[in-house]
């Protein structure tokens, strides 16, 4: 990685030195349409945010240029979301500071935690994996109390042998162009994105405490336009269906169609759970001030 220790953040024209730090979010994603902000008061993620740091910090969105990790779309939800902005002057107490951001913010965002990470970091540049929890409610009848945030299946529920199967062969490097919606796979140049990805795991886990209810946790170097709710869809059919299973997933997946491939799983069951990065950049002491530095503060104290 190629670190700067220093940062020149561009506002109105006039470039500033500034301080970056890093935010991680959880929130209920029912309400909002995706993370990303919209025109025309579109309620956003990003948006309850950046007015939330706006109201603590005086910045405008302009110069707080909240980078996340990634986009969540509308009605998918977080619990470690990871963002990064800056401000024009230090936060001397980012404990007190996140606590005051739960104060302002809706109470369906949270603010877990505000840190101060290397000068250089980038929330989206920098990730090196993501995990992705996608919730099954498999009783026949609906628990109403988990409605927002797990797809029920109970009138057919998955052959959670066959399930496993078909998450296992969906792990490693592959063409995943099957399971990619194409609309915003495009790259900085405006071409397609490369869709080949690597999945580390995909695990069917048994949620505790929580007869018939079942967590998909799939982690990997990064995930396409939709993929995850595209692999869930196609998984389910090849855990219910009589003419399609584990076998012909594989070949939907080498075939690289999206027409071939089934209907993507709804998004109120989708969580982003973990964002990783490089440890060296999570969190930063800055060296100490040099001679000149400190002559120069002491110069400018004399003066005031």
């Amino acid at each position: 990685l190629s670190l700067s220790l220093t940062h020149t953040h561009t506002h109105a024209s006039h470039a500033r030195t500034c301080t970056r730090k890093q935010l991680k979010l959880a929130y209920d994603g029912q309400r909002y349409l995706g993370f990303q902000f919209q025109p025309r008061e579109l309620k956003t993620v990003q948006g309850e945010v950046e007015a939330a740091l706006t109201r603590l910090t005086g910045e405008d969105r302009e110069f707080l240029a909240i980078q996340a990790s990634g986009r969540t779309d509308t009605g998918v939800h977080a619990r470690g979301q990871v963002l990064h902005f800056y401000t024009s002057r230090p936060i001397p107490d980012l404990a007190r500071f996140n606590k005051s951001l739960n104060g302002v913010l809706p109470g369906d965002i949270r603010a877990i935690e505000t840190t101060a990470p290397h000068p250089a970091f980038h929330a989206r540049f920098h990730a090196l994996r993501k995990t992705y929890h996608y919730y099954l409610d498999t009783r026949l009848t609906m628990d109403p109390f988990a409605r927002r945030h797990a797809f029920h299946v109970g009138w057919k529920p998955p052959d959670l042998e066959r399930l496993k199967a078909s998450a296992a062969v969906l792990v490693g490097t592959h063409d995943f162009s099957a399971f990619s919606n194409k609309s915003r796979d495009k790259n900085g140049a405006g071409g397609e994105r490369d869709p080949v990805r690597t999945i580390y795991r995909f695990d069917v886990v048994h949620v505790p405490g929580e007869p018939g209810m079942v967590r998909l946790e799939v982690e990997g170097n990064g995930f396409l336009y939709r993929m995850v709710r595209n692999m869930v869809g196609a998984m389910l059919m090849a855990s219910t269906s009589e003419t399609m299973g584990p076998a012909e997933l594989k070949v939907m997946l080498e075939g690289r169609d999206r027409r071939a491939a089934p209907i993507g799983a709804p998004p109120h069951g989708l969580f982003l759970a973990e964002v990783s990065y490089p440890a060296e950049l999570l969190h930063w002491d800055p060296p100490p001030p040099t001679r000149e530095e400190e002559e120069a503060a002491k110069a400018k104290k004399e003066e005031e």
